[in-house]
């Protein structure tokens, strides 16, 4: 940043300003994804370069961490864009020096009550501020955080997620190190590294040697434990992370039957298999909610179903602004549904596991407390926390300080 020129420095000024002015309406009144508003207004916009792209998504999603205590300051957006950045880094973009005021200073890597007393310091409103304006009202009614762990969750919350990556061979991790990128291995999840949030890949090729896949996302397979050559039905398989990690671990001599109501989604899942050289995936168009099960029962089933996603809010924080506190209410109303339906094609002796990105009470242990009763030849069935090696009674809620990465809540199910 420091070799930013005037004019480069005034063109991503501008276009700071104009994205917050043209693009905030159609995250917060029309709750349309950031990332998809930003990838649209990218594509309009041929001229930009990977400079200006990477500084206008770290700009965009910061102001979107932080709204909660920058609106309760009734900042203009382009000032609260400005608090954003020194609320998350340990300095100031040249390019939104004109927007911050005098005596503001950098906080990234500081505690947020260290944040709170800072802005405090420079705004007197802000002795009103407390760390539950960083999601909306209504989030304690659905969520009960773990005794103890408020100030994780929040502090979790507010920081960008390391990228994670499933290495399928560990030639990989050569290949970083001879790059210069730094890596960490998680301790007990085997195969399982972190890079640096936004750190690019692109250079150094594919090749099937690595899948870009969320630590908590990792887990819900380490928790089927497919057999090696067995037969399994990924019901909700989207982009088809979890249908290629279930792959390798079943093996040549196994199937995966992927599907999913969006041929868009197969369509990537079918790139994905191919990429990792994998022949063992079937793609089938299908709605667990609405069409009929199958007559075929598999060796296990994994339904990772549509949900609230506010596991996702360290990722995706304009998430917090646009989601209905109504959801996760009406979502289990569809989980339990689906699972219904995926309890049906499940073999004696098979498996069936159940997964949400979210930790709100209604999609979690309500769906499992709603099915159980209705299906007594299903028991969850112990195992050890994949990420602590702690044991469990057979569903576990991971939450974003664990990772940390996505909050994903994960039962196994054994059909007698």
């Amino acid at each position: 940043m420091k070799n930013l020129n005037e004019k480069i420095i005034n063109q991503q000024t501008r276009l700071a300003a104009e994205i917050l002015e043209t693009l905030l309406p159609h995250v917060l009144k029309h709750r349309h994804p950031a990332d998809r508003v930003l990838l649209r207004f990218f594509k309009n916009r041929h001229e930009l370069g990977s400079r200006d792209r990477r500084f206008l998504s770290e700009c965009f999603f910061s102001y979107f961490r932080w709204l909660g205590w920058t609106k309760a300051l009734q900042l203009p957006p382009i000032e609260a864009a400005a608090l954003s950045w020194l609320l998350d880094q340990t300095d100031l973009h040249p390019a939104l020096v004109a927007a911050a005021k005098s005596g503001w200073t950098p906080l990234g890597g500081k505690t947020l009550e260290e944040k709170r007393a800072a802005l405090i310091s420079w705004f007197p409103a802000a002795k009103t501020l407390n760390k539950e304006d960083l999601v909306f009202p209504e989030f304690g009614k659905s969520v009960s955080l773990p005794a103890g762990c408020e100030d994780a969750f929040y502090e979790a919350l507010q920081q960008r997620p390391p990228t994670w990556l499933r290495l399928r061979n560990d030639e990989f991790k050569q290949t970083l190190t001879e790059a210069g990128i730094a890596f960490k291995e998680h301790a007990k999840l085997s195969g399982a590294i972190s890079v640096g949030a936004g750190t690019s890949l692109g250079k150094l090729g594919h090749s099937g040697q690595y899948e870009v896949q969320d630590i908590a996302s990792q887990a819900v397979t380490q928790i089927a434990v497919p057999a090696v050559g067995s037969d399994w039905w990924d019901t909700c398989a989207g982009a088809g992370g979890k249908t290629v990690q279930l792959a390798d671990l079943i093996g040549h001599g196994g199937k995966v039957l992927a599907t999913d109501l969006r041929a868009e989604a197969l369509h990537e899942c079918k790139k994905r298999a191919h990429a990792d050289g994998i022949s063992i995936v079937r793609m089938q168009l299908h709605d667990l909610a609405k069409d009929k099960p199958f007559t075929k029962e598999f060796d296990g089933v994994l339904v990772d179903a549509p949900c609230s996603g506010w596991g996702t809010w360290s990722r995706n924080p304009d998430a917090r602004w646009r989601g209905d506190p109504r959801d996760p209410a009406q979502k289990r109303n569809l989980q339990v549904k689906m699972l219904n339906n995926a309890a049906q094609c499940v073999k004696s002796g098979g498996a069936l596991i159940y997964a949400v990105c979210t930790f709100t009470r209604e999609e979690t242990v309500e769906v499992i407390e709603r099915f159980l009763p209705e299906h007594p030849g299903f028991k969850l069935e112990p195992f050890a926390h994949p990420l602590t090696g702690e044991p469990t009674s057979g569903a576990v809620q991971i939450w974003p300080w664990e990772g940390p990465g996505d909050g994903m809540f994960i039962a196994r199910l054994r059909k007698s």
